[in-house]
C-alpha cells in the first residue's frame, strides 16, 4: 500500500532511483452512478425473476420508457404493479417470470424498463 503523505524521519531512501515512467498507472475505477433526482427504485417482493439473477429484495433502478422484448419492465396494471420481462405472444404483450405469463391489457400503465439492478447480499434479510 502506498502512503500520500510526506516522508517519516525514519524512512530509507532506495540505493537507484525509480524513473516515474516506470511506476504504473493509477487504476481508474468507475463508480457506480447515483440515482439522479426523481429516479425510481423498486424492490421485489416475489421470486418472480430469480431465474434473471434477482433474488427477492432486489432494488430495481426504473428508466422511464416503454419496454422492448426481452427488457425487465414493470407495468401497473389491475390496481396493482407488476414486474416481469417484457414479450409478445400471439400479437398481445405479456409479462413472463418464474411464475408463468400474464397477459396485459391495452389500458397498462408502463412504467419503465429496469435499467440497474442490485441484487442483495447472501445472508441478508429479504422480507
Amino acid at each position: 500500500m502506498r502512503s500520500t503523505g510526506g516522508a517519516s524521519p525514519r524512512d530509507v531512501p532506495l540505493p537507484f532511483d525509480i524513473a516515474p515512467d516506470a511506476l504504473p498507472a493509477p487504476v481508474k475505477r468507475s463508480s457506480a452512478p447515483a440515482p439522479e433526482e426523481g429516479t425510481q427504485v423498486y424492490r421485489l417482493v416475489g421470486a418472480h425473476l430469480t431465474s434473471r439473477g434477482l433474488p427477492p429484495g432486489s432494488d430495481l433502478m426504473i428508466n422511464p420508457r416503454r419496454p422492448k422484448r426481452g427488457e425487465v419492465a414493470v407495468v401497473r396494471f389491475g390496481g396493482r404493479t407488476r414486474v416481469g420481462v417484457f414479450d409478445l405472444e400471439r400479437g398481445r404483450a405479456v409479462l413472463r417470470s418464474d411464475r408463468g405469463t400474464r397477459w396485459l391489457p391495452p389500458d397498462a400503465v408502463y412504467i419503465g424498463v429496469a435499467a440497474l439492478a442490485s441484487p442483495t447480499l447472501d445472508g441478508m434479510p429479504t422480507g
